[in-house]
């Protein structure tokens, strides 16, 4: 009975048939592609020190904050907190020879 080696991979988009090439030329077949939604978290609030602080600082440090994102502009490639994405996750194969184990 044949054996099958399995792997999935996220692909970065643009490379999609350069990337394919090389795992067919080491032996891999795509059987499949399923789509991976989710939604991209909050970040983690952060930290303050152990003093408690007034909350007129911690207003001007979440301003501050917004600010510095608004600055970013395009600079990063993340999108914002709550954003649904969904990336390919490409399913490929190849036959287990004889001799391999588990």
């Amino acid at each position: 009975m044949q054996r099958w080696e399995y792997k999935v991979v996220s692909l970065h988009d643009g490379h999609y048939t350069d990337t394919l090439n090389e795992y067919g030329r080491d032996g891999w077949e795509l059987v499949g592609v399923a789509p991976d939604v989710h939604d991209v978290p909050a970040p983690a609030p952060a930290r303050g020190g152990s003093l408690p602080m007034p909350r007129a600082f911690g207003r001007l440090e979440e301003a501050a904050s917004k600010l510095n994102q608004i600055g970013a502009g395009d600079s990063t490639d993340e999108p914002p907190a709550g954003t649904i994405l969904t990336t390919l996750l490409w399913v490929l194969r190849r036959p287990l020879n004889d001799d391999q184990e588990d």
